[in-house]
């Protein structure tokens, strides 16, 4: 069963904006090849189990050190569901489905 991931890392100390810096997290993931999805606040991707999703959170959290980051906030929410295997879109397409139905 996948597990799918939001996290956000905020680097602290490095001004208002911080996209060159999570720029490279975000890269870190490709280079991974991990299927991800970017959001204003947030990314989130899917990993085939929770061992591997914090590897996948740790090496992005790592990049933004690399930067010369000093201090940064990383946090992290696992949807864990055992019951049903189903992927990002999925919980997305249930969502709109719920609403058409309003």
């Amino acid at each position: 069963m996948r597990v799918i991931v939001e996290f956000s890392i905020i680097p602290m100390g490095e001004g208002t904006s911080v996209s060159k810096i999570i720029a490279h997290a975000v890269k870190e993931l490709e280079n991974m090849n991990v299927k991800h999805e970017l959001t204003p606040m947030c990314t989130v991707f899917e990993a085939d189990n929770v061992e591997e999703a914090l590897r996948i959170v740790r090496a992005a959290h790592e990049a933004v050190f690399k930067q010369g980051v000093k201090r940064a906030i990383t946090l992290v929410k696992i949807d864990d569901r055992r019951d049903v295997d189903r992927k990002m879109e999925n919980k997305v397409e249930s969502l709109k489905k719920a609403i058409e139905n309003l």
